[in-house]
């Protein structure tokens, strides 16, 4: 009995459980909540009772009932004025620059890839495409610029790729692939690039690759079946690289051009690669 006594006793001194807290937690920022609205209430009150005031003291200093409803209607009357400049034109510029900003961020995030992991795995999956002379003679480096952006995107679109895979590019491949993982797995949870679908695209599909190379295991036991599907997930991550690619060397020539330079050193489609 005494030892009995002795538990309830302990049980009962131990601290509140943790979903109590996440009770208390959940009142107190209730009462915050309820603390900022009592708070834009009293603003409003007061904000209002000044300007009765204000006009209270204008009439008994100059009793013109008249001229204080006259100015007070032309004030009234600016005001859908004032919210037209506000919420069209202000707000629309804020929102313009905004979203060069976050644009510019996209264009850094992209930027870091490339330099990091972006070049080796071009390279790497460059080794499977049987056509690659024909991506080299439409790439060339020193003509990647805003000007001619599109036409090169069209183009290297528009080039047939041929993929070829065997045992032994698979598995440099996927040492390639694995060593950049993790790299790339911490990019997909980036949250900036929510609103770069085609980015975020090519990475799922670079990812994907590694997945499968990683899911069946010894490269030099793939069937012709799993190298043929294989082969088309490397198709599809290599042709979102290609155009990835192209679109970061224009945004690096127009607005980094001593890194623009730097990069057409590591440009995966030049001749001599």
């Amino acid at each position: 009995m005494a030892s009995m006594q002795t538990c309830i006793i302990r049980s009962s001194s131990r601290p509140p459980s943790s979903l109590g807290t996440e009770i208390r937690r959940n009142h107190n920022g209730g009462g915050i909540l309820i603390k900022d609205h009592r708070t834009n209430v009293i603003l409003i009150i007061v904000l209002s009772a000044l300007s009765f005031a204000i006009y209270s003291v204008q009439y008994l200093i100059f009793h013109q009932t008249d001229n204080t409803v006259f100015y007070f209607l032309q004030d009234l009357a600016f005001v859908p004025i004032q919210v037209l400049m506000v919420t069209l034109i202000i707000n629309r510029v804020l929102s313009i620059m905004e979203k060069r900003k976050k644009v510019k961020k996209i264009n850094v995030i992209i930027s870091a890839f490339f330099v990091e992991a972006g070049i080796s795995i071009l390279a790497g999956m460059s080794a499977f495409n049987r056509n690659n002379a024909k991506l080299v003679e439409i790439i060339q480096g020193k003509e990647i610029s805003r000007k001619n952006l599109t036409s090169l995107v069209k183009s290297a679109r528009e080039v047939r790729l041929d993929i070829q895979a065997d045992a032994e590019c698979l598995q440099k491949l996927s040492v390639v692939l694995s060593k950049y993982s993790g790299y790339t797995l911490d990019m997909l949870g980036n949250d900036n690039l929510l609103e770069h679908d085609s980015f975020t695209d090519m990475l799922w599909a670079v990812f994907h690759v590694n997945d499968e190379l990683k899911t069946r295991g010894d490269c030099k036991e793939l069937g012709e079946a799993d190298i043929a599907h294989i082969e088309n997930d490397i198709k599809r991550a290599y042709s979102a690289l290609i155009l990835e690619w192209i679109k970061y060397m224009g945004y690096l020539q127009e607005e980094y051009p001593f890194l623009h330079a730097a990069a057409l050193r590591k440009n995966p489609f030049s001749e001599g690669n």
